[in-house]
């Protein structure tokens, strides 16, 4: 009786461990990356975000404008996950778990968004920091 407890012990263990554990999960931003979308060096982790794709490659982008520009032209079923960095604890924060919004200060590219874990932080960033109104003589990433 003994063994085939420890028999059936073993066996569950094996399922469950193979069972967690498959979730994409952020990747560490390196000064040799470059965006995947306009090719600078991603050197401000504030404004950093990726793709994972279901072919498990991962597309790094310094402003969230790259991100949104390059998703809006990826299949949905070729995305694993997204994540972005929360602008101010640095943090990796899944996409659909973010606050996006459109603030007045230089992100790399130009877009003026940045991402936050908490939409209260987001809200109390943008009244301090209102956003100019972009037109095309003064955008440089206008991207919907």
């Amino acid at each position: 009786m003994m063994k085939h407890s420890l028999a059936l012990f073993l066996v569950l263990t094996f399922i469950a461990a193979g069972c967690g554990g498959n979730e994409p999960r952020p990747v560490d931003i390196f000064p040799e990356d470059l965006c995947a979308g306009c090719r600078m060096a991603i050197s401000d982790a504030r404004f950093a975000s990726e793709i994972i794709a279901t072919d498990g490659t991962v597309h790094k982008y310094d402003d969230i404008g790259c991100l949104l520009h390059a998703r809006q032209k990826m299949p949905a079923h070729e995305i694993a996950a997204i994540f972005v960095k929360d602008y101010e604890t640095l943090a990796w924060v899944p996409y659909g778990r973010s606050t996006i919004v459109t603030a007045g200060i230089h992100t790399p590219m130009g877009s003026g968004r940045i991402a936050f874990a908490s939409a209260d932080r987001a809200a109390a960033f943008v009244k301090a920091h209102p956003p100019e109104e972009k037109t095309g003589e003064n955008c440089e990433a206008c991207t919907e």
